[in-house]
């Protein structure tokens, strides 16, 4: 609809219009005290470049992107040491992290500090001349008001929340989630962190600190067959070992951490006034023994308010049970007392458990830390030689105790059968050198293969080893690894030495050249550079006389929480089938019978009137010294053993291994016989 003014009405509005235009000039509109605005996205960016710097652990480039005026607040130095507190006490190994869409956000007005230039003034447009008949003079801007640069901003502070989620892949407390919203303001340079402690966690307020908290179990006890205790904690704290010097090396002993130790221990857990194994179980069982620390990681407030904010538990020290059995290892220890080194290893050969690893000399843990017996007797420090486990690290050359592995060899070779004959002359030539019999003894016209056993012929068995090289050049030492040489024999828990196979990858590799004839002949009678342990020669003696089965020696059974929970169990474990058929190991173990019951036999004397048959070798090993290794490895009952044995012997002046180290495994075998 059309409304009609009348014209008088509209002079007086043109009029009217006019008047108005010529009011007073309005104030300027005040200057913007926000920042221009940056876009979301551009927040999005921000915030990953924060956690992209986080993940690599770069905090003074993640403080760079916090607004200042909270960078004012929290010193850098209190900003990274928050944030490496976290990382090391968590043992943080990574971050990841995503975010969420970010939503605008619009934060209480607040003072805030500023480096802009002062605001240019706001111009008044200048109004249309044809508003009124001949125009009128273009209004000039009004002056700028005053403005103070470094003056706080009051106003709006427009914000930006970027949801985030994190997972710190942490070691100690599993993977850590935290979902927070990533504040975001604006800055000179765009989106600034809107940063304090409570990014982290909330329960830190705005100027807390973290603290670790450990909680650490008793040590668990070593025990023995039977529910001897071999190790323990006193109510006094110390650590003591109730059976002296009894399996001293086998156990081993504790100490305080040194400052060095927590170099690299300290990230486990330890701490000063911690003790750690060092030596036999108390170190390879260190982690069943030591248990689990438990962890706390607790925010406190600067008023002193604590909020535990992760957890672990703590798992007390698990009691060892091992195989030694006492008889049998106090039967060996008492063997070699008489004498200023040895080492007895006795096995079992029907699982592969270990009853008796004994050193001479005899080593008292005890002195390690108490200083002296259980009953108060002063102890003297001990050398390295009587900490010194020779049944497992020690490693000599064997002797004629390994003409056994020659035979097998020998046999599985095609090269004899039980039914071939040799002779046994005082000496054989083998190029320009001339092996010798022990004190050039001989045996007259053909003899078989066990009488030469029994009479330990090396003129016997280094040919023999000879033939089975032009056989196969390899046999013998592939055999050799079979049973066992050259390798740790996997019992687990305790420090050992490999030995050496003197094959042609390892004369190689040493600088020795390559294998050859001459090698072999060596290695026929155990010399050459062959070593190899006690425990190695009972094992590899063990799987002779049970047919083919060579164990993993086993020397722990269970580990057990208090509780009763087992944490660790070891069964027994078949580490390799021999590959030497029944019939052939069977002829092996008749003639190491005949070093035993032959009327010249190495062992004869030694297990005369014994009354159980025993299958065994003798071993004089020469070392570059006047003063041979004893060695005599045998196992018993002969057609069904029970028990293995390996004695060493070492430097042993003007012994031999039947005269000097037979009677010893005897000893220990009329132990395990009448119940031990």
């Amino acid at each position: 609809m059309t409304r009609l003014v009348p014209a008088g009405l509209a002079a007086a509005g043109a009029v009217l219009l006019v008047a108005c235009s010529f009011s007073p000039t309005p104030e300027p509109t005040p200057a913007p005290t926000t920042f221009p605005a940056a876009a979301p996205d551009a927040g999005t960016a921000v915030a990953n470049a924060y956690l992209d710097a986080w993940s690599d652990g770069d905090y003074e480039a993640m403080y760079a992107m916090i607004d200042p005026d909270e960078r004012g607040r929290y010193p850098l130095e209190d900003f990274e040491a928050l944030h490496a507190a976290l990382a090391e006490m968590a043992v943080v190994d990574g971050i990841t992290s995503t975010t969420g869409e970010p939503e605008p956000i619009a934060l209480p007005p607040e003072p805030r500090s500023s480096t802009f230039a002062a605001p240019s003034p706001t111009p008044i447009p200048t109004p249309d001349p044809s508003a009124t008949p001949g125009g009128s003079p273009t209004p000039q801007p009004s002056p700028a008001p005053s403005f103070d640069p470094s003056a706080p901003l009051e106003g709006p502070v427009p914000g930006l929340a970027v949801p985030v989620r994190m997972s710190l892949a942490s070691e100690r407390f599993g993977d850590l989630a935290l979902e927070r919203d990533l504040t975001l303001v604006q800055g000179r340079n765009g989106w600034e962190v809107r940063w304090s402690p409570m990014l982290l966690f909330p329960e830190l307020g705005t100027g807390g600190s973290l603290r670790l908290d450990r909680e650490l179990g008793p040590r668990g006890r070593i025990l023995g067959a039977g529910g001897v205790v071999w190790a323990q904690m006193r109510d006094d704290g110390a650590r003591v070992y109730p059976q002296e010097a009894l399996a001293g090396q086998v156990i081993g002993y504790v100490s305080q951490v040194t400052a060095q130790d927590l170099e690299t221990l300290a990230a486990d857990g330890y701490r000063a006034g911690d003790v750690v194994g060092r030596s036999g179980l108390e170190f390879g069982a260190e982690d069943l023994l030591r248990g689990t620390p438990g962890w706390s990681l607790v925010a406190v407030k600067p008023d002193g308010d604590e909020s535990v904010l992760y957890r672990t538990e703590m798992v007390p020290g698990a009691d060892v049970s091992t195989t030694i059995r006492p008889g049998i290892q106090l039967a060996a220890q008492q063997a070699l007392s008489g004498h200023a080194d040895g080492a007895t290893a006795v096995i079992d050969p029907r699982s592969g458990d270990v009853w008796a690893l004994a050193s001479q000399p005899a080593f008292n843990p005890n002195a390690m830390t108490l200083g002296t017996t259980l009953g108060g007797q002063p102890l003297s420090a001990p050398g390295e030689g009587a900490i010194f486990d020779k049944a497992v690290l020690g490693a000599y050359p064997a002797g004629s105790s390994f003409k056994p592995f020659t035979l097998a060899a020998a046999l599985m070779t095609g090269v004899v059968t039980p039914a071939s004959t040799r002779t046994c002359p005082p000496t054989w030539q083998y190029g320009d050198f001339t092996f010798h019999n022990y004190k050039d003894h001989t045996l007259p016209g053909q003899v078989s293969l066990s009488q030469a056993m029994a009479f330990s012929c090396n003129t016997t068995y280094m040919p023999l080893a000879y033939d089975v090289y032009t056989v196969n050049e390899t046999a013998l030492t592939d055999l050799l690894k079979d049973f066992g040489f050259g390798a740790p024999t996997g019992i687990g828990y305790l420090v050992e030495e490999s030995g050496i196979v003197p094959d042609e990858a390892w004369l190689r590799e040493n600088g020795r050249g390559g294998f050859s004839g001459f090698e072999q002949v060596q290695i026929a009678i155990g010399q050459g550079a062959f070593l190899g342990t006690p425990l190695q020669l009972a094992n590899a003696f063990a799987a002779i006389g049970n047919g083919g089965t060579l164990w993993q020696p086993r020397i722990i059974t269970t580990a057990t929480l208090p509780d009763g929970t087992i944490v660790k169990e070891v069964e027994p474990t078949v580490a390799h089938e021999i590959p030497v058929s029944d019939a052939d190991l069977a002829y092996v173990t008749d003639t190491l019978q005949a070093v035993v019951t032959l009327p010249y036999g190495t062992g004869t004397a030694a297990f005369a009137g014994f009354g159980i048959p025993v299958a065994g070798k003798s071993g004089t090993a020469e070392n570059g010294t006047p003063d041979p290794h004893a060695w005599f490895p045998a196992y018993a009952p002969a057609d069904d053993p029970q028990i293995a044995v390996a004695t060493l012997l070492p430097y042993i002046r003007l012994g031999t291994g039947g005269t000097d180290a037979a009677p010893l495994v005897r000893q220990v075998m009329a132990r395990y016989f009448s119940g031990g």
